[in-house]
């Protein structure tokens, strides 16, 4: 079995090239019979971090690789891009700063064949979680809330937790879909997977917030990710597969 690992990255490169020597290099060596490959994917760094990225990955083994740069800075746009560029049986994606424990894979993969998704779940049973500051707790919840009111996701809780596995086959129809680059785009990956009634598994994770590593202003995306919802709930009839796209799955 084939596994792609896809990690958007921006301005994050010192702490990237320290995590894949450090744990997610010899985390995914340790496991067995499991071939994989490593896809950094820029979204949007300076030319600076970018040129350190370049060559801090040099001293990187063969199967971790980077696509070309681009200046557009989007994480939905990233994952997507690391999705078409992936020819592995599975795609797993997370963030450069592992703010979700690698763990959560070694209860995935006894399953994967199993399932057509995975996704990371911060608050089901068997979690763990530092705390976050009042405003943010506020907005995850809040989130969670009225995404389920608004979507009726099956087999989804926390769509926003960023530790997601798919079938590539299925990754792969779910991007050809995508209309949303910023971070909405994982409420539509779980929207167009409970609509085409996908086989869905909830895992818990560990999770530990690091706002001094985020580069989001946690104001300019929640209006952003506002208004992306209500791109998605409009696009809904063009998220179910055609007769055709389902026969390619068989």
């Amino acid at each position: 079995m084939k596994l792609s690992v896809i990690i958007p990255i921006k301005n994050q490169t010192s702490l990237l090239l320290d995590n894949l020597q450090a744990k997610i290099i010899p985390y995914f060596d340790s496991l067995p019979n499991l071939t994989y490959d490593v896809l950094i994917v820029p979204n949007g760094s300076s030319e600076a971090e970018q040129a350190a990225l370049e060559s801090g990955l040099k001293s990187c083994p063969a199967q971790v690789k980077m696509l070309p740069f681009t200046k557009q800075g989007a994480k939905g746009r990233a994952v997507k891009r690391g999705i078409e560029y992936s020819d592995s049986d599975y795609v797993l994606f997370f963030d450069a700063d592992l703010a979700t424990d690698l763990s959560a894979f070694s209860a995935i993969y006894p399953i994967i064949q199993e399932y057509d998704a995975f996704i990371g779940d911060r608050d089901m049973k068997g979690s763990v979680q530092n705390k976050r500051p009042f405003i943010r707790r506020l907005g995850h919840f809040g989130s969670k809330v009225l995404v389920k009111l608004r979507f009726h996701l099956k087999g989804v809780d926390d769509t926003q937790c960023g530790f997601k596995c798919f079938k590539t086959k299925v990754a792969k129809l779910m991007v050809k879909h995508q209309i949303v680059d910023g971070f909405a785009f994982d409420v539509e990956f779980c929207y167009f997977l409970s609509l085409n009634g996908f086989k869905i598994k909830r895992i818990p994770v560990r999770w530990f917030n690091n706002e001094a590593a985020s580069s989001v202003s946690f104001a300019s995306a929640s209006k952003q990710f506002w208004a992306d919802l209500g791109r998605i709930k409009k696009n809904k009839n063009n998220y179910f597969l055609s007769p055709e796209e389902k026969e390619g799955l068989c």
